[in-house]
Formats: C-alpha cells, sequence, structure tokens
C-alpha cells in the first residue's frame, strides 16, 4: 500500500468520522415536530432515519420495535437506534484509524482490530436493550403486589374498577406506573378495559403481570368478586417475589466462586505461605 492510498484512506476516514460526530451532536427537532413537518411536506423529506426505514422496511424492524417496547424506550424508533449504531461503529473507526495513522501503526493487524473495535462500539445501543428490559419487568414485579392491594382496597370501598385504577395510578411510580396510566389513557379514548390491559400486558411481557390481566379479564367477564380476587393475586404476587428473592440468595454461592478463587486464595496463600518462604529464602 503506496502513501497516496494511505492518505487517501485517512483523509476519507477522517472527513467521515468529523461529518459522524458533528451530525451526531447537532440539536434535532421533536418527533412531534418533525413528524408535523413530513406531513406538511407530503412525506417527502429526506434524512438518516428516512433512508434507514427505507432500507430495513422488509426486515426484521418489527422484532427491534418489540425490543424497544420491551425496554420502556417509546421515544426510539428502530431507525433511530440503527442510525445511532452506525454513527457508533464509523466514529470509533475513523478515529482508531487517525491514531493509527499518526503512531505509524497501520498494518493489517492493526486495522483488523480497529474494525473489531468498531463492530463492539456499533452493538453497543443494542446491548442496552436486554438489561433494560430486564431491569423494566422486575421493577415491575416488586410494584405489582402493592397496586394490587391499593386496587382490592378502593373496589372493596366501592369504586369500580377503572376508577379504582385511576386512583392508584398516580401514586405508582417507576415501569407500572407508566404502563398502567398508558392503558387508562386508551380506555379514556374509547378502547375496552380488557384490550388495554391485554396491551399493557403484551408490551410488558411480564409473567405476574400477564397472570394478573388475565384473571381481571376472566373475572369480569364472569361477575366474580373482584376485591378478593385481586386480594388474593397479591398475595400470590407477594409470595412470587419472595420465592425470586430466596432463589437470588441460593444462587449467590455459586456466583462467590470466581471472585474467591481470584481475590480471596491468592492472598490466603501468600499469608500462609509467605513466611516459610521467606524464612526458606533468609537461610
Amino acid at each position: 500500500m503506496n502513501a497516496v492510498t494511505i492518505m487517501t484512506i485517512i483523509a476519507i476516514l477522517g472527513a467521515a468520522t468529523m461529518f459522524t460526530l458533528v451530525f451526531y451532536f447537532l440539536p434535532r427537532e421533536s418527533t412531534v415536530a418533525s413528524r408535523i413537518s413530513d406531513l406538511s411536506s407530503g412525506g417527502k423529506t429526506f434524512g438518516t432515519g428516512n433512508a434507514i426505514e427505507q432500507v430495513f422496511r422488509n426486515h426484521d424492524k418489527g422484532l427491534l420495535q418489540e425490543r424497544l417496547v420491551r425496554a420502556g424506550m417509546y421515544d426510539v424508533t428502530p431507525a433511530q437506534l440503527i442510525t445511532q449504531s452506525l454513527y457508533y461503529g464509523l466514529g470509533v473507526f475513523g478515529t482508531l484509524i487517525a491514531v493509527l495513522y499518526f503512531v505509524h501503526q497501520l498494518d493489517l493487524l492493526y486495522v483488523d482490530g480497529a474494525v473489531l473495535f468498531a463492530l463492539l462500539a456499533a452493538y453497543t445501543p443494542f446491548s442496552r436493550l436486554a438489561p433494560a428490559a430486564k431491569k423494566r419487568k422486575s421493577e415491575i414485579a416488586r410494584a405489582l403486589p402493592d397496586l394490587l392491594d391499593m386496587v382490592s382496597s378502593t373496589v372493596h370501598a366501592g369504586l369500580a374498577l377503572n376508577a379504582a385504577f385511576a386512583y392508584a395510578a398516580p401514586s405508582t411510580s417507576g415501569a407500572l406506573g407508566e404502563e398502567l396510566r398508558s392503558a387508562l389513557s386508551e380506555m379514556r379514548v374509547g378502547r375496552s378495559r380488557a384490550e388495554a390491559l391485554r396491551a399493557m400486558a403484551d408490551r410488558v411481557d411480564q409473567d405476574d403481570l400477564r397472570t394478573t390481566v388475565r384473571a381481571i379479564i376472566q373475572a369480569d367477564k364472569l361477575g366474580s368478586n373482584l376485591s378478593d380476587m385481586l386480594e388474593n393475586l397479591a398475595n400470590d404476587s407477594r409470595q412470587a417475589r419472595i420465592l425470586r428473592a430466596e432463589e437470588e440468595a441460593a444462587k449467590l454461592s455459586v456466583k462467590m466462586i470466581l471472585p474467591m478463587a481470584f481475590f480471596m486464595l491468592p492472598a490466603l496463600f501468600a499469608v500462609i505461605f509467605g513466611a516459610v518462604a521467606a524464612n526458606y529464602f533468609a537461610k
């Protein structure tokens, strides 16, 4: 590879990196303003998100959108996530190539390493989805028994189920409160309670919440006592939460094996055999 080719590659990658960084940190209009602009122009505006939307129209956008919903990222579209991934990958790759050029290490091995780091950087936005969804489900599982207790008490006091949910929603924080308020908003615009609750359970995909929604819909159809049913669901959900905590506690002994092997045992061996080794070498 001659010097002219190397300089051309460096110039292209440097320009791509600077364009990526500048474009990424530029202020953007809100989603609502962007949508209004698209509608006013007949949907013929061009942008990175629109181009990616066209490329991935027939691919797995539905699956990616489902993962975003599971993670609670309702304001992020698949095109935005893919665009962010491209920005990360191009930025890291261009930066590493420029650094390698200036330290005169632009050979195949280091370029392959730069490609690897760029791929890891590009995967970073996607790697956040699974932990966010897991954290969201755990948060909902912890808050569900208290919500059911409150709804059961208000129903027992004479409120209708929708009014009981509306009463409990402001007192419920976190992901469960957001989902409940979203379901109540859907009910206010005309969606049936069963459909709104079922959509909420599908969005979250948490076992306890799905069981609760299924039981509420079934009890509503059969005319069962909602107050007693909600109280039983709260007790079952609380018991399941205790069992999960005991299961996590039982796993701690296994998880402590590697930290003990790498940190505690070497220190213990140094304390036990250190004096013996010192006396041996001192003779």
